[in-house]
């Protein structure tokens, strides 16, 4: 009874192009800057002379389209996309959004290597060298959690790790890794594809330019963890803010 896609259509196309409008209106106010457009949302640079003729314009816009904008200031923005980057309100507090975020996680979500986030964030907000924060976050046992990632495989697949000498160690499904010098190649065995079924199972090296150990007890995390992965990664995120 709720499956109506030509009212979905009406209020989402009409929502863009409500935003389109107001982006429209306030491209009028000397040297603004549109710093990203969202199907829900607009993120505007602007002086401060012109603050007042802003709110006039989106006060306006409110009144034409009959929605109601909340307001958020911020003195700076990391922004990779859309979807994805750290904001901080003029208050100080933070704002994290997609490959950025590591607090407030849903159970559903993945909480693969948070170190990574944390050392970016550093990096970006407070100068930190990433490599010195990964390396001081390793030395308390608390944050081993934020160094283990986490993959999973259909029932149709297996995960299996390859050692050195070539013995593959069955892995549960759901199974949890990290990174270290001394560990083997995870690989996931696909069924072979329709037609095909003499070439066998499909091989599919997960982090395949990096040695892991499987971790899905914590207490076999050793903390011999290969810190040029998690360097690696945390710099992909480091990006400039627009302040």
């Amino acid at each position: 009874p709720f499956y109506d896609p030509q009212y979905t259509m009406k209020i989402t196309i009409n929502g863009r192009l409500s935003l389109c409008l107001l982006v429209e209106k306030l491209l009028v106010i000397p040297d603004i800057k549109i710093i990203q457009v969202n199907t829900d949302g607009v993120t505007v640079a602007l002086p401060r002379q012109y603050e007042e003729q802003y709110l006039d314009i989106c006060k306006d816009w409110q009144k034409q389209v009959k929605l109601e904008l909340e307001f958020a200031d911020y003195s700076a923005m990391y922004i990779r996309d859309v979807n994805n980057y750290i904001a901080v309100y003029t208050d100080g507090k933070v704002k994290r959004k997609g490959a950025y975020q590591y607090e407030g996680l849903g159970w559903h979500q993945n909480h693969s290597a948070l170190v990574i986030q944390k050392a970016a964030e550093a990096a970006m907000l407070r100068s930190e060298d990433p490599v010195e924060f990964i390396r001081r976050h390793s030395e308390d046992t608390k944050n081993k959690f934020d160094f283990l990632l986490r993959t999973k495989v259909p029932r149709s697949s297996r995960l299996v790790l390859v050692h050195e000498d070539g013995r593959e160690e069955p892995q549960q499904n759901i199974c949890r890794y990290y990174p270290c010098k001394s560990g083997g190649k995870l690989v996931k065995l696909m069924p072979a594809l329709p037609g095909k079924e003499e070439g066998g199972e499909r091989r599919l090296s997960l982090d395949k330019e990096w040695n892991v150990k499987t971790c899905n007890n914590v207490l076999d995390f050793s903390g011999d963890i290969d810190y040029d992965y998690y360097v690696a990664e945390a710099k992909k995120l480091i990006i400039e803010g627009n302040r």
